[in-house]
């Protein structure tokens, strides 16, 4: 059977087989082999001409519909897919240059078309908006369709109409303002021991900042929301680390190689270390989740408290009935992928850009220095956050600069206007978020860093949608104040200590499109205590 529901994993399926007979020993008289041989290589001629009909029979159907929209023409039936084709790299080098010559010409949306796939991108906030405002029912894209066997269908990642509400509705209380202040103390924790870390590996030479921030973000998320610390940040080797690493690297190849989507070759290549991480991450989830009922049956948790880390909100909901055991191990699941790599993400990025612009850097620095009176001890405060104002605007200019999840796809239900283009049901959306951040009539000069984009009197000027570093509408991210505390203490923290220092320019980097956006060429930073 399938490791993936069907419709996921052969959607638009193909690949070239070549094999060659020289390579082949075999025994002319062995009949089961001739018989497995003529078998295989006639189920694969049959899947590939099913493809090629399927694909054919949707491009004839499709086609006239889209043909006179703005965007790419590409190639009969494969479409753009040669231009998108290449390393992680390519396909957003390709977007943001079509979308640059589309607003050239006066346009608001662009149409692609890749291998039977129709991708509409809005090409600005006004348009995002018609998205994010709409009452008509979207589903995720179909690339999220791989993270259902860890988070569950019922997610709110990926879950539809009244279930989706269902989700929202319960998950919404436990990101309250009201309960960041007591995450605050987790995240001053695990920002100490980064710093002790930082004091450790500087030592060496260069840092390598992405490695150690995508640690000890997995130890926050883990700790808020399973209250137990489980130190991956000084535990490099932890099956778990390596687990997730595995799970949303085939989680991005599955959305970028046609090949991962044809079931054998699924299985017989890849199901192993998709079947060995996935049951790494649901064993130690089960394992917590397991001692913590545990604790609570016996009297040892309180789930009374007002401040509690997520999994005993949930197990409070459990108890009343409202979910089931099965629902809060995937939701847990839910909020640790939703919070880990884009956070992670969203730190490296900020590190490059103190390190690129020192005198920035030494504003921050400046700021900071004042809020805490030179203390480069004390935890951070909610009155030390609030009064971050430039420091809060580097942030926010570098989230805008590289965003940290960089596309949010939607997949239409039915026909949906936007604009003057009217977009057939079965086709995609997506907000490609670091099109819209790259748009020169919102951000001219898009390319050159300047947190005075963030002054009050500058923002007021723009669409609102015009900056979506945590998507927009109704299906935005949840955790975005829960994300920019964490993202506030852990820099306030590391700059009250450190210096940082590269020597590379800003933009001597390639911006990998995965699951988040990551720099192709790390993020090697030289640290020196202040």
């Amino acid at each position: 059977s399938s490791p993936l529901p069907l419709k996921k994993t052969k959607r638009f399926a193909h690949i070239k087989l070549i094999i060659s007979l020289d390579s082949l020993v075999f025994c002319p008289e062995d009949q089961a082999f001739w018989m497995i041989l003529i078998l295989v290589s006639t189920a694969a001629v049959l899947y590939y001409f099913s493809w090629v009909f399927k694909m054919v029979a949707g491009w004839m159907y499709q086609y006239p519909r889209i043909k006179d929209l703005p965007g790419p023409k590409g190639l009969p039936l494969i479409g753009s897919v040669l231009e998108v084709a290449g390393d992680t790299t390519t396909p957003l080098r390709f977007f943001l240059a079509e979308a640059n010559k589309a607003r050239a010409l006066g346009e608001q949306t662009m149409t692609v078309t890749i291998l039977g796939r129709i991708v509409t991108l809005p090409l600005n906030g006004a348009m995002v908006k018609a998205i994010a405002e709409s009452t008509e029912e979207m589903q995720k894209g179909k690339d999220y369709g791989f993270l259902s066997a860890w988070i569950g269908e019922d997610s709110i990642v990926i879950a539809l109409g009244e279930m989706w509400k269902r989700s929202r509705k319960r998950l919404t209380p436990m990101f309250h303002y009201t309960m960041l202040e007591g995450y605050l103390d987790t995240f001053n924790k695990h920002a100490h021991n980064m710093v002790e870390v930082l004091r450790v590996e500087s030592q060496k030479g260069v840092v390598d900042m992405r490695n150690i921030l995508k640690r000890s973000s997995l130890d926050v998320i883990v700790d808020s929301t399973m209250g137990c610390n489980f130190s991956f940040l000084t535990n490099p080797g932890h099956p778990y680390i390596h687990a997730v690493d595995t799970f949303t690297n085939l989680a991005q190849r599955h959305n970028m190689e046609p090949q991962m989507w044809i079931n054998w070759i699924w299985l017989l290549f890849y199901n192993r270390d998709y079947k060995n991480a996935l049951n790494e991450m649901h064993k130690l989830t089960a394992q917590v989740l397991k001692a913590r009922a545990l604790a609570v049956e016996t009297g040892e948790i309180d789930l009374g408290v007002k401040i509690k880390p997520v999994i005993d909100q949930f197990l409070a909901l459990e108890q009343q009935g409202k979910m089931s055991m099965k629902d809060v191990h995937y939701d847990i699941n839910g909020v640790i992928i939703g919070g880990h790599d884009t956070t992670s993400a969203t730190l490296t990025w900020i590190f490059w850009s103190l390190a690129c612009l020192p005198h920035f850097q030494r504003r921050c620095q400046e700021e900071i220095d004042q809020i805490f009176e030179g203390d480069q001890d004390r935890d951070c405060t909610p009155e030390d956050l609030k009064a971050l104002d430039f420091t809060d605007r580097f942030i926010k200019e570098s989230m805008r600069m590289f965003a940290p999840a960089p596309v949010v796809e939607r997949e239409l239900l039915k026909d949906f206007q936007m604009g003057e283009a009217t977009l057939p049901r079965g086709s995609e959306i997506f907000i490609n978020i670091f099109v819209i951040h790259h748009n020169e009539e919102v951000y001219p000069d898009s390319w050159r860093f300047d947190p005075d984009r963030f002054l009050p009197e500058e923002v007021a000027k723009r669409n609102p949608y015009d900056y979506l570093p945590f998507s927009a509408g109704v299906r935005n991210c949840l955790g975005q104040k829960f994300a920019m505390q964490e993202i506030k203490v852990i820099v306030a923290t590391a700059l009250r200590k450190f210096s940082f220092a590269s020597d590379r320019d800003l933009l001597d980097q390639g911006f990998a499109t995965e699951v988040v956006l990551k720099p192709t060429n790390g993020c090697l930073l030289t640290v020196t205590a202040r």
